[in-house]
């Protein structure tokens, strides 16, 4: 790889491509749920079923990745997501399509692990940080700007095309790790037993890591409770398919500008402050939110105003957590990508599926929801900003 430049791009779209497929089809729900003849919730939990196995694959990546190097598992978990997204894109049943979406997380967490590590292979922890700002913010608009793409697919094509578009761009990447990525030499010498266990034991102790896994996974949960909630919520507000994937394209724009004010405060002030920064806008965003549903309050305006908020967390908090995570243990930095990205993910599914299954789907349990993790995360910066009380400003990951 010649330039930095191209090295994010090959980071950034290894690591968009796995989300980009999460929720896409997201303004079409309600129409697959009407050619697979099955219930809202199911096709709700197809999301949810997808965040699983991109959780629990995470796991297994991260310490693969460490002990044999980064590129052929790379190339072969993109080349399992093609092979999942061409049978999503063919199913003819709801079982066919389930299993299609199996396949396509399975080789989905592969970039994502991967690309996080590789930051951590070539760059010091506090140019990583910076890196991550780069690259988390593109990685983040990829489940923002998914709905938009799949609503023009879906209103001018057909549903399937989701599944067409997504096969097609991630062709993309994989010809870029072909001919563009070097191997990455493995951190353990032929015949070593894979260390599963004690690397993620050794992360689950460590006390500024889980700390900031918490506010990734509040977040996280958050902003998927809202995809799998928000197309229903449109729809009772009699807004169309292409009309609702278009009310995403807002929320972009907090990314953006919460990652702007981040990247600039880095140098400024410490770490963790930005970090609480953006929490901060999480809660009010939040509680926009839940005042509006006490009040029996419920427009366009009330759903995309306060969200627009907590995506300001997504571009800032969001990615400074996941990169302080990672950074937390240099010696095992696949593994914590790894571990850091079952917790964001699995959080995500556990908590769209039992939103939907428990509550229902409404303005008021969309509103609750965010409420409920924007205090989880703040509770989380609390303890993360006590731990650091009279230490000087450090990079990101320096903090035990």
């Amino acid at each position: 790889m010649k330039s930095k430049a191209e090295f994010i791009l090959i980071v950034s779209l290894i690591s968009a491509f796995g989300l980009l497929a999460s929720d896409i089809y997201v303004p079409a729900m309600p129409l697959m749920a009407a050619f697979f003849k099955v219930s809202v919730w199911q096709i709700q939990q197809s999301i949810a079923l997808y965040l699983c196995v991109l959780a629990l694959t995470q796991i297994v990546y991260g310490p693969l990745s460490d002990h044999f190097g980064r590129r052929r598992l790379l190339l072969g978990g993109i080349v399992l997501y093609l092979i999942g997204s061409v049978l999503c894109a063919a199913a003819a049943s709801f079982d066919h399509f389930l299993v299609g979406r199996c396949i396509q997380a399975l080789g989905a967490a592969s970039g994502l692990v991967i690309g996080r590590a590789l930051i951590s292979d070539r760059f010091p922890k506090h140019e990583a940080a910076k890196i991550y700002n780069i690259v988390y913010p593109l990685v983040s608009l990829s489940p923002a700007l998914a709905p938009a793409i799949g609503g023009y697919l879906t209103s001018a094509l057909s549903w399937r095309w989701n599944f067409i578009f997504v096969a097609l761009f991630a062709c993309l990447p994989l010809l870029l790790v072909a001919f563009r990525l070097k191997e990455t030499p493995p951190s353990h010498a032929p015949g070593k037993r894979i260390a599963f266990l004690s690397g993620l034991s050794e992360l689950l102790r460590h006390r500024t890591f889980m700390l900031y896994t918490t506010v990734v996974c509040a977040i996280y949960s958050a902003w998927f409770v809202y995809l799998t909630q928000s197309t229903f919520v449109f729809h009772s507000l009699g807004l169309s398919e292409d009309q609702a994937g278009w009310l995403y394209i807002p929320l972009t724009c907090g990314i953006f500008f919460g990652n702007i004010i981040s990247k600039k405060l880095l140098d400024r002030i410490a770490y963790d402050h930005i970090v609480g920064l953006g929490v901060a806008c999480f809660v009010a965003g939040g509680t926009v939110f839940a005042v509006s549903a006490w009040l029996g309050q419920a427009s366009t305006v009330l759903v995309i105003g306060p969200m627009a908020l907590v995506s300001l967390a997504n571009g800032s908090s969001l990615s400074l957590a996941v990169s302080g995570a990672v950074a937390s243990n240099p010696r095992r930095a696949a593994s914590a990508s790894g571990l850091v990205g079952f917790f964001q993910i699995g959080s995500a599914a556990l908590s769209t599926a039992l939103v939907s299954l428990l509550f229902g789907t409404s303005y008021k349990v969309l509103a609750f929801a965010i409420l409920g993790f924007a205090l989880l995360a703040l509770v989380a910066i609390v303890f993360l900003l006590g731990a650091q009380k009279g230490q000087p400003a450090l990079a990101a990951g320096t903090t035990k």
